[in-house]
């Protein structure tokens, strides 16, 4: 979702980028609806996704450079997979204090014979050249070393992001916004994964708890 403050020009991009079958999620024709509602005055975008659709983030990020007020981004917890895209939109780009970055290949799920497939891995590696391109042009590593990094699914602390190129700045500031986990994560920094089991935990009990006063009504 996209939340507003207009008396910040700031945007709140938290959630899911791109629209899920319910049709909630962060588009790019979303943050751009959001951008005209600021009069043309300069943004701040603030994020917080674990990531989601490679051509939603790789538009949102367009969005965001043709923006003609200007745009600054801030990584208030998370900016992971697509929404690592997004965060390089930014003029500055500034990470929270704890906050981190997670690049990764393009992935997909697919049903098919061996032809199929391999028409699926040849998309997926257009996408991962795409990513690069993007990437190349904030990072300090070659596009060799990119690619070696998305294939390991490199995570960066605050720190790493700015040593790395792909933030400008760190704040000491540490921001209230919890990172989300996502299926797509294939090693998560343990603090992540561990508060993700746990929130599963309590939504677990409470549906069981509810199960059950429904059973005794």
């Amino acid at each position: 979702m996209i939340v507003i403050n207009k008396a910040k020009n700031e945007l709140f991009v938290d959630g899911v980028i791109g629209a899920d079958w319910t049709g909630e999620g962060v588009t790019a024709m979303s943050v751009s609806d959001a951008l005209e509602s600021l009069d043309g005055g300069r943004a701040t975008i603030r994020i917080n996704s674990p990531g989601g659709s490679a051509d939603e983030g790789i538009a949102i990020y367009n969005t965001l450079k043709r923006y003609p007020g200007g745009v600054d981004t801030v990584n208030e917890a998370l900016a992971a997979s697509a929404a690592s895209v997004v965060f390089l939109a930014g003029e500055t780009r500034t990470m929270s204090s704890g906050s981190r970055i997670m690049i990764h290949r393009a992935l997909t799920i697919e049903i098919g014979n061996a032809d199929r497939m391999r028409k699926t891995a040849d998309v997926l590696e257009a996408y991962d050249k795409s990513l690069v391109e993007i990437y190349s042009q904030y990072m300090t590593d070659g596009e060799e070393e990119i690619m070696s990094l998305l294939s390991a699914e490199t995570w960066y602390s605050a720190d790493n992001a700015v040593s790395a190129g792909l933030a400008t700045a760190k704040t000491e500031k540490k921001s209230k916004a919890k990172a989300a986990m996502a299926a797509w994560f294939k090693n998560p920094p343990e603090d992540i994964a561990i508060q993700s089991h746990r929130r599963d935990l309590v939504k677990s009990r409470l549906a069981f708890a509810n199960l059950t006063t429904a059973k005794n009504k």
